[in-house]
């Protein structure tokens, strides 16, 4: 798939492997602000990210075995991530995040268009689900193309085709 996707000058996916860990869980750490409020010392707030974390990763790994990480890049940083899962009709995004620092510069367009074009190419439909109070990301997906087709108490699930 590295190949068939088109982005931007500067703007680059590939593979994440074991040297990409200590990102990856940063990035889910940035995430969760929220958790720094807890009355909690540090060292237990540090742990209970580090369980959520691997509860979310071993979850991702049962309900999409073939899911992979893709670590995108900008101007040769590590920026974010996008995991994606290539199932027989569409292809879904399980989890897709920006370093804060680097949202609102068109790196997630970029990437969101590149994967919508390649599934595309692929005759392949595009699908995830985002929680309902994520208002930005929702934002982000509607001009890319996705629409909402099922609504929980917790999340939408969008498609694109």
């Amino acid at each position: 798939m590295e190949k068939n996707i088109f982005l931007p000058a500067g703007i680059c996916v590939r593979l994440a492997d074991a040297t990409d860990d200590a990102f990856l869980f940063s990035l889910f750490c940035e995430a969760r602000p929220e958790l720094a409020y807890l009355p909690l010392p540090p060292a237990q707030v540090e742990t209970l990210l580090a369980q959520q974390y691997q509860l979310q990763q071993r979850g991702y790994a049962n309900q999409y075995p073939t899911a992979r990480n893709w670590i995108i890049e900008c101007e040769s940083q590590v920026v974010g991530k996008i995991m994606l899962a290539e199932l027989v009709n569409f292809i879904h995004i399980v989890d897709f995040v920006i370093a804060f620092s680097w949202r609102s510069r068109g790196i997630g367009s970029a990437v969101l268009n590149a994967v919508k074009h390649y599934a595309s190419a692929q005759s392949l439909g595009l699908s995830l689900q985002v929680e309902r109070q994520n208002i930005a990301a929702k934002r982000l997906y509607t001009r890319i193309g996705f629409n909402v087709c099922q609504l929980t108490v917790t999340h939408q699930a969008m498609e694109c085709k």
